[in-house]
């Protein structure tokens, strides 16, 4: 038979049961970031006990350290060019930029073709 208190009971007595409450916050985002990445994260309670003081060996402190580590989602890459003296060029300078314009006085809006019939597949030998 168990004679000691159990872990969750003294848990949330912890820093007058706001490190229960913490825990729990930091464990749903932890747990929607896992859905929303499918990569793993992880949740770390440390307890540092240590004596109260020297006189007394029943009295003890437990400070709480917390965690959380969220798993990151995918970033986007994005391809650049250099220069020798370490720019970054979003543009090739090697390639001759033509600015486009709209041309005055002709007709833009969308056609579409009528549609045809598509001519049977033929076996090619």
């Amino acid at each position: 038979m168990l004679t000691t208190t159990p872990f969750n009971q003294n848990l949330v007595h912890l820093n007058k049961g706001t490190l229960n409450d913490e825990l729990t916050e930091h464990l749903a985002e932890l747990v929607k970031a896992v859905r929303e990445t499918g990569k793993a994260g992880s949740l770390t309670l440390t307890l540092k006990i240590s004596m109260f003081n020297k006189a007394n060996e029943d009295v003890v402190k437990i400070s709480p350290v917390v965690a959380c580590k969220l798993p990151e989602g995918e970033r986007a890459e994005t391809i650049m060019w250099t220069t020798a003296d370490g720019d970054l060029l979003r543009n090739d300078p090697a390639q001759n930029f033509t600015e486009l314009k709209q041309v005055e006085g002709i007709d833009s809006q969308r056609r579409t073709l009528p549609e045809q019939e598509a001519a049977p597949l033929r076996k090619v030998q």
